[in-house]
């Protein structure tokens, strides 16, 4: 697992019960709307569900797929106070329209819209980038338990 010096980790973001394996071929859509419903429960007390899918929905067209063929969809809420994230592991994967590449495992980032977390969000980008290169997203696919996937992940 790689670190970044001001303590953003994956350990503290992926439990087993923030793993969700999606079964098909869904298109990148359907596997955005998938997290963000699993995503709810985290932060549903804090963001309106229309906000949370609204605006997920909103900046999901922005994102790219990485060439690893690894995705990130993110996006900021003033009214959150740390990171959130629900990691898909998508086992068939589905073709990204924009690139043509395969993609096999996404996460959905959620961080606080505050000036003193900017910094903090562009190092977790940068970890889950530099984390989820194609031979773990290879070995993600090949699971099937949401424990192992995120001990796999974390190194825990």
């Amino acid at each position: 697992m790689i670190r970044q010096s001001d303590g953003v980790s994956l350990s503290a973001l992926i439990s087993p019960e923030n793993v969700l394996f999606i079964p098909g071929a869904p298109s990148k859509e359907e596997a955005v709307l998938q997290l963000t419903e699993r995503m709810l429960p985290q932060v549903g007390k804090l963001i309106g569900r229309k906000a949370l899918f609204d605006r997920v929905a909103e900046v999901e067209k922005l994102n790219q797929v990485l060439e690893s063929g690894f995705y990130i969809p993110h996006a900021k809420f003033p009214d959150l106070d740390g990171f959130h994230a629900v990691l898909g592991i998508v086992p068939e994967g589905f073709t990204d329209p924009a690139t043509g590449l395969k993609v096999r495992a996404l996460l959905l980032l959620l961080s606080p819209h505050k000036p003193a977390f900017f910094q903090r969000h562009l190092n977790m980008l940068s970890l889950l980038s530099q984390t989820f290169q194609p031979e773990l997203i290879e070995k993600l696919a090949a699971l099937r338990d949401p424990a192992a996937a995120a001990a796999l992940v974390t190194g825990k």
